[in-house]
This record gives structure tokens, sequence and C-alpha cells, in this order.
């Protein structure tokens, strides 16, 4: 009677885990798909927060936005930007005391969301402090632009501390509307 009872256990206990795999073998799609749809689910919220938040901030953005534009330039339409440009960087180099060798602009005008851009490709020579000088002067001044390259070496023959190299300049700037 024991091996009976004993034999009857484990078909139950046998039983119950062939329905438990078969379980959750029918089911595993689903709990994958749920467990996808959870992690979707939180991204959403997630982008939802941060779109909220965005919207409570909107006046501060907005004004931010308007002093960005109030600082980039602006030139007549079909005017070469680079023409007053390449003045104007060559009035700062001279201030720091950095000696702008040879410059050039590129052929490409780009454009997004209204806002225009070119890159100015300059070669230099100066020392260490000039250049700092310079960089700075050239990050705080009301001009949108960023140098995305800069290259620097010592200048071979020439005085002690003497420094040359090259930098690529992304200028922003807007064109005057026609309506205007």
């Amino acid at each position: 009677m024991k091996t009976a009872s004993r034999e009857a256990g484990l078909l139950g206990l046998t039983l119950a885990v062939a329905v438990l795999a078969g379980t959750y073998w029918a089911l595993g799609p689903q709990i994958r798909e749920w467990k996808a749809y959870g992690e979707a689910r939180a991204d959403l919220e997630e982008r939802l927060d941060d779109a909220e938040e965005m919207l409570k901030r909107q006046g501060e953005l907005a004004e931010k936005l308007d002093e960005f534009r109030g600082s980039v330039p602006e030139f007549a339409e079909g005017k070469r930007a680079e023409s007053e440009l390449m003045p104007a960087l060559d009035r700062m180099a001279q201030e720091h005391g950095l000696s702008l060798t040879r410059r050039t602009a590129s052929d490409k005008e780009r454009v997004e969301a209204g806002l225009y851009e070119t890159t100015l490709t300059c070669e230099w020579e100066g020392g260490l402090e000039e250049l700092v000088k310079f960089l700075y002067a050239q990050q705080e001044q009301g001009m949108a632009s960023d140098i995305r390259v800069l290259r620097v070496q010592v200048a071979s023959g020439k005085e002690p501390g003497k420094l040359k190299g090259g930098f690529e300049m992304d200028c922003a700037y807007r064109r005057e509307s026609r309506a205007e």
C-alpha cells in the first residue's frame, strides 16, 4: 500500500511538473511579449515626462532661443557671409597677437531650420598665451561659432615658444528675409 501511495504521489508530481512545463512552453511567447510591452511602456512614460517638463519650460526656452537668434549675425540674401566673417576673425586674432597665415572659406553653405552655417579654415602662428586668449575671446564673442578642429604643433626653425597650427571654425548666421 505504501508503494501505491508513493507511486500515486510521484505520478501526481510528474503530472504537475509536466503541466507547469507545458504552460511555460505555451505561454513563453506571451511572457516575452508582456516583458517587451512593459519596457516599451516605461520608455514611453519617461519620454512623456520629458515632454511635459519641456512644455513647462517652454517660455524659458523660447526666451533663450530669441536671445540666441539675436546673437547670430544676419547677412543680406545672396551676399557671401565670409566677406564679413573673415575680417572680424582677422581683427580678433590681431587683437590677441595671433597671426593668421592662411584663411579659406567653404564653398558650401549648410541650411537647417532657417539657420545657415559655413566653415572657415585658418592656419595660424603665435604663442600659447596668444592662442588661449584668442580661443577664449572667440568663445565669449557674440557671433555663434564653434571651433570643431584645432591643430597645434611647435613651429620649427622659429623662435622658442612659438607654435603653429590650424583650425576649422563653423560659423552660424541668418539671412535677411525678403519681406524685410
